[in-house]
């Protein structure tokens, strides 16, 4: 067998066995030459070529700015949960902001307040993918609103800006009356442009704020009177209203919840607790045999939870009736209902933490299914707070410690001790990541899997940061004035 040498063959036959370097030289001046030849044709050529370059480098951004997009508000394991995490995130953007309003994600923008200020503050509308600002809306200055509460309605932004809390009573001289607070102000924004589709005045000093049905819920305090209203945010109309001044004789309100779902509107104030219909107003009774209820509350599902507390010859107990609101409860359960940090929903299980004060199951957690008045399971390690409930693992927090139980028995698979420091978690469906703050590594984000409590990564946060938020399916640092993205 003979080997053939394949190389390059001039016109007439021969191989060209020079460099590469002088048969590229040869080509360069038989390029020249043809451009001397077609002038215009090569001017044309050179064109199309620059042109081409050009339009790669301005579609590349694009194209790379859509593709990230569309990961950044793509659907997630399950809702609540953030984007699968499998290390530590990095920095994608940054911008500052007024740390006394929380971000909020509409759409795919996120709405900050941010001024020099509080004469000159402004609510902000950032690109979720780039940090880049789309607009901003100043809040005004005559009078300049001291307190900002916005959630999202229908896929636009309500925010309501008016005075901080009422002054306490008990600091005034006898006779003394406080000066009439100026009315808020109920912003309508399409959170995509900027553009303000209403503005309304609110009376009195707004305390809360709710959405339902497509209107906002709003709690107001004056000098001894209460009053919930539900606004049309769009007009202005107010559906019903409803006042009871004489069932909040306190002196001060500063701790005013108000919840809606469910059908229903629960309103805090103080300890005493109005349950309203979210479609006319009119006050829920409960149920005969819930008749006695020492506290009332509404769990972030609409859940209306009734607890009664009763003195026993070994300690206290303590009953909680869950219902819709409506006729009978669905489910009396011997403890306080425990809501997890972070839910998929798919256990289905109801959590109870603080049976009979003095005895075995007092601090543990207990689990019930619906219709069913035992318990599944009973925790073995004393827990009050549940961290994460995902797939067929429920981790509860234990004195610096979190442990991994079984969702389907109860039984400890894991656990692990970290001391003080933890903070908030967030799940990605396979990790449990958790807020971290030490005087050695300072603060942190750490992902434990949740199968079996393996640390898999620790990271640090950005300069200048202390604590993580969610937005959407992502985390975002925050701190020192500053909102930073990490993807």
């Amino acid at each position: 067998m003979q080997s053939v040498v394949v190389d390059e063959v001039e016109a007439d036959g021969t191989a060209d066995l020079r460099p590469a370097p002088a048969r590229w030289q040869d080509e360069g001046r038989r390029l020249g030459g043809w451009a001397v030849r077609r002038p215009f044709l090569a001017a044309a050529a050179v064109a199309a070529l620059v042109g081409l370059v050009v339009a790669f480098g301005l579609a590349a951004p694009a194209i790379v700015t859509a593709q990230e997009r569309r990961h950044v508000l793509a659907a997630t394991a399950f809702p609540g949960a953030v984007h699968v995490l499998d290390a530590g995130p990095a920095v994608r953007w940054s911008a500052s902001y007024d740390e006394s309003v929380p971000p909020l994600l509409v759409g795919d923008t996120i709405v900050v307040v941010d001024g020099p200020d509080l004469q000159h503050r402004a609510l902000v509308g950032l690109d979720v993918v780039t940090g880049a600002r789309r607009w901003s809306v100043p809040l005004g200055a005559e009078p300049s609103p001291t307190q900002v509460r916005c959630q999202e309605l229908a896929g636009h932004l309500v925010c309501l800006a008016g005075e901080g809390p009422p002054p306490d009573q008990r600091a005034l001289a006898p006779g003394e009356r406080p000066p009439e607070p100026a009315p808020a102000v109920l912003l309508v924004v399409d959170a995509r442009t900027g553009d303000v589709l209403a503005s309304h005045r609110v009376e009195g000093r707004v305390v809360a704020a709710a959405m339902t049905g497509g209107d906002v819920v709003v709690a107001t305090y004056w000098w001894g009177a209460f009053a919930v209203r539900r606004i049309d945010p769009l007009t202005a109309q107010v559906r019903w209203e409803r006042l009871d001044g004489a069932a909040v004789t306190v002196p001060a309100v500063g701790d005013v919840t108000l919840r809606a779902g469910g059908g229903l509107v629960v309103a805090t104030v103080s300890g005493a607790t109005l349950v309203l219909r979210a479609a006319t107003g009119e006050r829920v009774r409960p149920a005969q045999r819930t008749a006695g209820t020492d506290e009332t509350r509404m769990l972030a599902d609409g859940t209306l939870v009734r607890t009664r507390y009763r003195l026993e010859a070994v300690g206290v107990d303590v009953m909680s009736d869950l219902s819709t609101g409506e006729g009978e409860p669905w489910l009396t359960a011997r403890g306080v209902p425990v809501e997890p940090e972070v839910d998929d929903d798919a256990s289905g299980l109801v959590f109870t933490s603080g049976a009979l004060a003095g005895g075995p199951l007092v601090g543990r957690v207990s689990a019930y299914r619906p219709g069913r008045s035992e318990p599944v399971w009973r925790a073995f390690a004393p827990a009050r707070e549940i961290a994460a409930v995902v797939g067929d693992r429920v981790v509860l927090r234990v004195a610096g410690a979190l442990v991994g139980v079984d969702s389907r028995n109860g039984v400890q698979m894991w656990r692990r001790t970290f001391g003080l420091g933890l903070g908030r978690a967030f799940t990605d469906g396979r990790h449990l990541v958790l807020e971290r703050t030490t005087p050695e590594e300072g603060a942190t984000l750490m992902a434990l899997d949740l199968e079996t409590g393996r640390v898999d990564w620790t990271s640090p946060l950005p300069d200048g940061t202390s604590r993580v938020i969610q937005l959407g399916g992502h985390l975002y640092a925050a701190g020192d004035g500053d909102l930073v993205a990490l993807r």
